[in-house]
């Protein structure tokens, strides 16, 4: 593809990707996952748009499509995917454009994960980069069969205190909303990164924690080189990462629990994640994890959703769900 209208925020630097394998960002959602992402775009030229939330809808309904050596049923499967929101937010953020014929008439293997890489492949080749990534925060739910379909990825995981994290979902329309219900899933989540780590090779996993990378982001850009196979042998890349990267960085934008949670507050989620926080080098006040028991942990969740449904944003994404229901396409 031609590039028209390439994204000003792009430094045109000379980056060598000795692997071009698909790159794939996990973190919950609110832990400074968008951020990450932004700068791998912007410093290490890994195409990443927005979040792609379709994998996994579209596998549960491969059965539907039939055989994909056949290429009306390949039509059939790309055209339903290009009318993903992915396209339009990520034509939004990046002017990025494509088409069932391009997507079709890059297709190397005509099964499903030959098409997700022909598909993303259309917004590396738009921003004239060597490989691409996706970060969609749900994924975390299908580790193994993300890994199933990409077995040759990079996976990088970005880990936040998991009490920053809930007090930035308390402000959204999607996560949790209250101490109790953030904790679990906080926990859970964390609970399946980590096994998903035992699982997967060393050399195939790499975990960043948010507040270092705002704090010192020189050696984490480092570890990410090495990691991802980028040339470097003269240090210039690293030095003009350093030279440019503070204007990107919201410095000191973590440890807010610690004035905006009451002490009955982080006394709960500390209870409930204390391991989870230990685990990923952040402090507890508890001395264990205390598990919640089903009369607490009913009350919380009958709280927790209330909370939603009281939220006027809350509806617009489930509204967008229930429409794929009834398309029958989730």
């Amino acid at each position: 593809m031609t590039t028209t209208t390439y994204p000003a925020e792009i430094p045109r630097i000379d980056i060598h990707h000795r692997s071009t394998t698909p790159v794939h960002v996990l973190g919950h959602a609110r832990s400074g996952t968008s951020m990450f992402v932004r700068l791998l775009r912007k410093y290490l030229h890994i195409a990443i748009g927005t979040e792609s939330q379709f994998v996994f809808r579209f596998q549960k309904l491969l059965p539907v499509y039939g055989d994909l050596n056949v290429e009306a049923n390949r039509r059939h499967l790309v055209e339903d995917i290009c009318r993903e929101r992915w396209f339009e937010r990520t034509h939004r953020r990046l002017g990025f454009t494509t088409t069932p014929d391009a997507i079709l008439a890059d297709v190397q293997e005509f099964t499903y994960p030959g098409i997700l890489d022909a598909t993303f492949r259309q917004l590396a080749s738009y921003l004239e980069m060597p490989r691409w990534g996706d970060k969609t925060p749900e994924y975390l739910n299908h580790l193994p069969e993300l890994y199933a379909l990409f077995p040759d990825a990079r996976y990088i995981h970005v880990a936040r205190d998991g009490r920053d994290v809930a007090l930035s979902a308390f402000e959204q329309a999607f996560g949790e909303k209250n101490v109790h219900c953030a904790a679990v899933d906080w926990t859970e989540a964390m609970q399946k990164v980590q096994d998903f780590r035992e699982s997967c090779p060393e050399s195939q996993f790499l975990e960043v924690r948010y507040e270092d990378f705002l704090t010192d982001p020189v050696p984490v850009f480092r570890r990410l080189i090495d990691f991802l196979d980028i040339d470097d042998a003269d240090g210039q890349l690293l030095q003009f990462i350093e030279q440019n990267i503070d204007s990107d960085l919201k410095r000191g934008n973590f440890e807010k629990w610690r004035s905006r949670l009451t002490p009955s507050e982080l006394r709960r989620f500390d209870r409930i994640a204390h391991d989870h926080l230990v685990h990923y080098g952040y402090e507890s006040s508890a001395t264990g994890t205390v598990p919640p028991g089903p009369v607490s942990s009913a009350w919380w969740n009958l709280d927790n959703k209330a909370r939603k449904l009281l939220r006027t944003d809350y509806w617009s994404d489930n509204l967008y769900k229930l429409r794929l229901r009834l398309a029958g396409r989730s």
